[in-house]
């Protein structure tokens, strides 16, 4: 998945956990989760991968610095 999907995923398990249901509707797709701890598992689980990608993301950068002596 991208940073993108994730990041939409994410906001759709919070939108699900936070109107108390543990139906998930995806762009293409809906997950029915059997409890709510299902939801917060994905959630965790969702929210780590993107971590993961943002920091390999992020340590492909690298910044030139410059002076002059």
């Amino acid at each position: 998945m991208t940073i993108t999907e994730l990041q939409a995923s994410i906001d759709a398990l919070k939108r699900a956990k936070y109107s108390g249901v543990k139906r998930v509707q995806y762009t293409d797709r809906a997950v029915e989760y059997n409890s709510f701890a299902d939801v917060d598992k994905a959630l965790r689980d969702a929210e780590a991968e993107l971590s993961t990608l943002q920091a390999t993301a992020a340590a492909g950068f690298t910044l030139a610095s410059h002076s002059r002596d």
